[in-house]
């Protein structure tokens, strides 16, 4: 079961100097390179509360990548377009070649609990949904893709501050109508967050959830999580890898 807390927090652990965020970054850049030499394809699904930095963050995971090994894709939510297509075709339209990345922000999980929360789903349709993403998720689990989902946590009161600061600052237009119904039914939108987390939670496709209230420790935590998983699949330490570069580099 997801545990979605009204009050998350992270512990000093996560907090890290510029120098060292840059060392994970060079971590992340090599686990790029060996995942391409291994032909392993991985998709990022980067999803959580509006306003909670989620562009702030996959900045963060792609600063240092090799931008011909990475695509993002971010379609919008609802468009009249979708209704002639099945739920997952504008997903279906990009996937990553064997060795490079894509990074989905705004992914079908945010689609479908938007349409929930609207009411333009009944609940047997989003079972329905559920099943296609996962079932799509298991078929290309078998190929050599790996998914990588996270779910980044906002308590309502942090929330608030940054949706007011968007105001006072005239940023109004980086707020969807997906990102204002979610201020304004935080609640409602725990409770199906919550649930389709819980729903969506399989061994081949885990989510690890992130507390967003301090955005630099939030990066911290994305890059050891993401490192960690990739390591683990890849069968190697890019932290040793790192040392025997830069020691070799300073012999040269």
């Amino acid at each position: 079961m997801i545990s979605l807390k009204d009050t998350p927090s992270l512990s000093d652990h996560f907090s890290v100097t510029d120098e060292e965020l840059e060392r994970l970054q060079e971590r992340l850049f090599l686990l790029q390179r060996r995942s391409f030499d291994k032909e392993i394809a991985h998709i990022f699904i980067i999803e959580g509360w509006s306003s909670s930095g989620k562009g702030e963050l996959l900045k963060t995971l792609t600063v240092r990548l090799d931008p011909k090994k990475f695509k993002v894709h971010s379609p919008d939510l609802q468009t009249s377009e979708d209704n002639a297509f099945p739920f997952l075709w504008k997903f279906w339209q990009i996937l990553p070649r064997f060795g490079e990345s894509l990074f989905y922000l705004n992914s079908y999980y945010g689609k479908m609990i938007y349409l929930l929360a609207k009411k333009k789903i009944k609940k047997k349709e989003y079972e329905e949904n559920l099943k296609y993403i996962l079932h799509m998720e298991a078929m290309l689990s078998l190929e050599k893709v790996r998914f990588h989902k996270f779910f980044f946590h906002l308590n309502p009161k942090e929330q608030k501050r940054r949706f007011s600061e968007s105001k006072k600052e005239n940023r109004n237009w980086e707020l969807s109508a997906y990102d204002k119904d979610q201020f304004k039914h935080y609640s409602a939108y725990r409770r199906l967050f919550k649930e389709c987390l819980s729903d969506s939670h399989t061994e081949f496709s885990p989510w690890t959830i992130i507390e967003a209230d301090d955005l630099d420790k939030a990066k911290t935590k994305l890059l050891l999580s993401l490192i960690e998983s990739l390591e683990s699949i890849l069968e190697t330490d890019s932290a040793l890898e790192l040392g025997l570069l830069k020691n070799g580099a300073a012999n040269i």
